[in-house]
């Protein structure tokens, strides 16, 4: 080879070379990058590679190196774009881009790839350090991806995410309170509860900082009673308060201890006056304590802050229905719009029910979802707009071996909600043995009473002049041929709220064999009042006269005090008592013509009584124990104890049908004949009840 020839090769050959060498080996902008690199100039750094890389696009060293400054730079994204050139361009050198490429790809919120990979390089190597650092990147790619879906509103995505995490690490108490609070997000609050037992297990130390958490926790997955305690824990360790408060009154609340509850609210407003939710629970919870006056001031001031507050509103709504002020409770339903909302409807259908007004409560009660409405509905209200009739039979006997049994029936029919028209038939037997003659024979008359009554509803529930339920009653009456006019006439009326006066006038007759031989018959009118002041005291009183067709007026006053200790069930003690004097009695010279005829009376009792329902059951019980003392027409005294026990019983068959069964006995003095001590009286009666 000629020296000529030479000198073109050795060019051609260095020119080669040139292009062949990897650009960081000829291109002087790769040491002015390497150099600013050193000096930490990133950025001017940066630039440089970049027009590296456009240069020499496959030059995979040249790619890495930028994507390594690139990274320096917290420039993840372009980082992890480098790698994944590099690794296109030289598949061979996965196993030195993989590692970079998955942390670049993680750090850049490419969790995704970033999962891929970390997957991919504990399947491709098997070192323990390699596995180690793959499992680590994998649980920070996995604990950012679940982050990423929670900031992005997708929490169960992001439960799934912790699901996988717990995979791959053995979660430590930080991992596992932040899963339980992102359960807790999702509504699943039993399994938040669970885990964050889980946490305060690995790290007892830190119980007080997720104590809150869990109890509320716990609340919300219908453990009251667990959350609770829970709450009781905080509060007396001073954890969260005055917030912890809101958390005891409201597990309280779903316990049903509601007086706990007023006492927690109580405490929560103390510290922060100004909440009305707290106030707001106050109220309801004194509601169902039946401090129903303190319940009413609450709401008042919560109306007196806001008198758009409709929930308020209906508070005091509810506080006034069951204080027994249920007209001004109408008034105060009619002020909220209840048609959207079946538990506003029941309890606006119930005020006025309660308050005498089924046929306006009805059509409020229409598609209800509710059991406990549905039953209110069909087996209580509507009865009261329906047609009905009855049937059943009455026994008594005493001690004077009077022994009284009576079938009856009944029927009524609704023409309008207040216009009833009522027929009724009554057979009875009187058994017994005349008063005057000792020696006589046991005798029975065969009696009937045929009756029609006509009542009436007069008034709006929320006119000011109140309501007025007046009747009258025609019959005829035969016994044992002794035939009779029954008459009577009825008034009820409700002025307002809590106050009831009811006035009668008629005529009747006694139901002994003596009296009904002898005709005896008498002319009654009487009034009576009845005041509630409060929704566990009960006043009544009544004065009558009665004139007996032998010309005996008899003045009779009675009272009535009693106090329910128990609302629900309704028990009641009270005072009991009545009063009457004879201006006719029975003496030498005036015959006992069989009835009761003494020249004056006095009784009082204490009693108790309850009711309850336990659906399909009612049942009512009372019992009575008290003093007697009378006055004859021969001015004998006589005095000593007397005593009541009567109850019924109902069942409920279905919402038209009921059986009902009354018993009782007494030994009052009042009820014999002939007068005097060692007089008892026993009675009881069975019917059936239908409504169509």
């Amino acid at each position: 080879m000629t020296s000529a020839l030479a000198r073109p090769l050795a060019l051609a050959f260095t020119l080669l070379a040139l292009h062949a060498a990897p650009a960081q080996a000829v291109d002087p902008l790769r040491e002015q990058a390497r150099a600013m690199v050193d000096r930490g100039e990133h950025a001017p750094a940066i630039e440089l590679f970049r027009q590296l890389v456009a240069r020499y696009p496959h030059d995979s060293d040249l790619l890495i190196e930028a994507a390594r400054v690139e990274g320096f730079a917290d420039r993840n994204a372009q980082a992890a774009e480098l790698y994944e050139q590099a690794l296109r361009v030289a598949p061979e050198r996965r196993r030195d881009i993989l590692p970079s490429l998955a942390w670049q790809s993680l750090w850049a919120g490419r969790f995704e790839r970033a999962a891929e990979l970390f997957h991919a390089r504990m399947a491709d190597w098997s070192t323990a350090e390699e596995v180690a650092d793959s499992r680590r990147g994998l649980a920070e790619t996995l604990r950012g991806h679940a982050r990423a879906r929670l900031d992005a509103g997708d929490a169960e995505g992001a439960l799934a995410l912790y699901t996988q995490l717990e995979s791959v690490e053995r979660p430590d108490a930080d991992a596992l309170a932040e899963r339980a609070r992102v359960q807790g997000r999702v509504d699943r609050n039993a399994q938040s509860a669970a885990t964050y037992r889980r946490a305060i297990e690995l790290a007892p130390e830190r119980r007080n900082e997720w104590l809150l958490a869990l109890a509320w926790q716990t609340l919300w997955s219908d453990d009251p009673a667990g959350a609770r305690a829970l709450f009781s824990e905080a509060q007396a360790a001073g954890i969260g308060l005055p917030e912890t408060w809101r958390g005891v009154a409201q597990s309280c609340a779903a316990l049903e201890r509601h007086p706990c509850a007023a006492e927690a609210w109580r405490k929560l407003l103390d510290a922060l006056p100004d909440d009305r939710n707290a106030r707001r629970g106050l109220a309801r919870a004194l509601l169902w304590s039946d401090r129903l006056d303190e319940a009413q001031a609450e709401y008042g001031t919560l109306l007196a802050g806001d008198p758009a507050d409709a929930e308020a509103r209906l508070g005091l709504a509810q506080a006034k229905n069951f204080s027994g002020r249920h007209r001004e409770a109408v008034r105060e339903f009619d002020r909220v719009d209840v048609a959207a909302d079946e538990g506003r409807r029941v309890a606006k259908a119930r005020a006025l029910y309660w308050a005498g007004y089924a046929d306006e409560a009805m059509p409020l009660l229409d598609d209800l979802a509710d059991p406990e409405a549905q039953w209110l509905r069909d087996w209580r209200i509507r009865r009261d707009v329906q047609h009905y009739a009855s049937a059943g039979i009455d026994w008594s006997d005493d001690a004077d071996r009077l022994t009284v049994l009576t079938p009856w029936a009944l029927a009524g029919w609704r023409r309008s909600p207040g216009d009833t028209i009522e027929v009724g038939l009554r057979l009875p037997r009187v058994s017994g043995y005349p008063i005057n003659d000792a020696s006589a024979p046991r005798q029975t008359i065969n009696g009937r009473e045929i009756s029609a009554t006509w009542g009436l509803r007069i008034g709006d529930v929320r006119s000011e002049s109140g309501t007025l339920w007046p009747s009258v009653t025609i019959g005829q009456r035969d016994y044992g041929g002794w035939n009779s006019t029954a008459a009577r006439v009825r008034l009820r009326y409700v002025p307002a709220d809590r106050w009831r006066f009811e006035a009668e006038a008629g005529n009747g007759i006694i139901d002994t064999v003596s009296a009904l031989r002898n005709h005896v018959d008498y002319r009654d009118a009487s009034i009576g009042a009845d005041f509630r002041p409060t929704p566990r005291w009960h006043f009544a009183t009544g004065l009558a006269r009665l004139r007996f067709d032998d010309a005996n007026v008899r003045h009779r006053v009675s009272w009535q005090a009693d106090y329910a200790l128990v609302t629900r069930p309704r028990v009641l003690v009270g005072l009991e008592g009545n009063r009457f004097d004879d201006s006719r009695p029975w003496n030498a010279a005036r015959e006992n013509r069989g009835y009761y005829n003494p020249e004056r009376y006095l009784e009082n009792r204490l009693f108790t009584s309850l009711y309850a329902e336990q659906r399909p059951w009612s049942y009512y019980v009372k019992a009575a124990l008290g003093h007697y003392s009378e006055t004859d027409g021969f001015g004998n005294d006589a005095s000593g104890r007397n005593y009541l026990l009567e109850g019924w019983v109902a069942y409920d068959l279905g919402p038209g049908w009921q059986l009902r069964a009354a018993a009782g006995m007494s030994d009052s003095e009042a009820g014999s004949p002939g007068g005097g001590s060692g007089y008892w009286r026993r009675f009881g009666s069975f019917s059936i009840n239908a409504w169509f």
